[in-house]
């Protein structure tokens, strides 16, 4: 009886162990869960491509507080982890690839959405409602100023040819007749220009390796405008526009490693584009089949993708890992609602 005691008490021991969430110690895959509005249930998951394994409540598990309510999007430059919570109005700043927190930075009376570091102290943040760019610093976790002059609704945000350009969108339950971005010079951190295109909103952005800006614009029916894909030039002249066929849209850009190969979501799954095609495809890399495509990534070091399925927005998303070609790898259960994709390479 004894033995058997012992037998059962070192199995028990060793189930308990194995449950156990260790901080990341290798390159991966962060997973940005949203959670349902208001609920607090926010989290980061944590994807080994070696190990194929998924850790989920990671925020938690190493920093033994609630991260908070809508995690939008996340950041990584060198060591750092920029974790933008939406309805909590906050920036939490991690280690990577541990996640141990450095700094939580309030921003007041905001709703963020997308960060973007300019240098080593300096990031933008966009915002939901303010009608502004907030200027933080993030080594002393202050506030610095805010830029004005752009819509409401500021979104995705990137750097390219020295330049920041930030996605506007639209507020307002009647769409507005063109899509915009603007652009804005981070020594001054004045806004240079506004730039409007045909179609309802700006629905994602990208760069590619010759440091050309991709753009894509959501049909605009009242005014029979088709949805359709933009190249600018580094001048921000228009280099190319691709539209969509007919019954086709545009959302959630990404490009590959070597900034050659775009991806999107179309109605009917996920499609992919050269920088050097001049028509846009019909039928998808991967189908949609029945699933509510939520978020996308591209693996710069291999071209993988990676797509979730928010299913109802109540259960646990739904994670999909395929190859360049589309041949399916894995799939898993991250969070609520995931929505980015933040690849650690280092």
């Amino acid at each position: 009886m004894a033995l058997l005691v012992n037998l059962l008490l070192a199995m028990a021991s060793c189930h308990k162990e194995n449950n156990i969430i260790s901080a990341p110690s290798t390159h991966g895959v962060f997973i940005t869960n949203e959670g349902d509005f208001n609920s607090g249930q926010g989290e980061i998951s944590f994807y080994d491509p070696v190990s194929q394994r998924i850790t989920n409540g990671l925020f938690y598990a190493i920093n033994n507080y609630h991260l908070g309510d809508i995690v939008e999007s996340m950041y990584i430059k060198d060591s750092i982890g920029f974790i933008v919570v939406n309805n909590s109005a906050k920036v939490e700043l991690v280690k990577i690839p541990s996640l141990k927190h450095i700094l939580t930075i309030n921003i007041a009376n905001s709703s963020p959405r997308y960060l973007l570091p300019l240098n080593d102290s300096i990031a933008y943040v966009t915002d939901l409602y303010a009608g502004q760019i907030h200027v933080i610093n993030y080594r002393t976790g202050s506030l610095v100023t805010n830029i004005g002059g752009v819509s409401a609704w500021t979104e995705h945000i990137l750097m390219v040819n020295n330049t920041v350009v930030v996605e506007e969108q639209n507020l307002s339950s009647t769409p507005s007749y063109h899509g915009s971005i603007v652009t804005i010079n981070p020594n001054t951190n004045t806004l240079l220009q506004r730039y409007s295109f045909n179609g309802t909103n700006v629905d994602g952005i990208v760069s590619d390796h010759l440091n050309r800006l991709w753009l894509g614009l959501d049909a605009d029916t009242t005014h029979h405008v088709q949805a359709s894909i933009y190249c600018l030039n580094p001048d921000m002249s228009i280099n190319k526009n691709i539209p969509l066929p007919a019954g086709h849209a545009v959302s959630n850009l990404k490009i590959n490693g070597t900034g050659d190969e775009i991806y999107y979501f179309d109605l009917n799954g996920i499609a992919t584009i050269s920088i050097n095609d001049t028509a846009a495809p019909i039928t998808p890399l991967v189908p949609v089949a029945g699933r509510n495509l939520y978020g996308l990534g591209i693996d710069p070091a291999n071209g993988d993708i990676y797509v979730s399925d928010a299913i109802d927005y109540v259960q646990r998303s739904r994670i999909y890992r395929y190859d360049k070609n589309a041949n399916l790898l894995q799939s898993d259960t991250a969070g609520i609602i995931s929505g980015n994709f933040v690849f650690n390479t280092q």
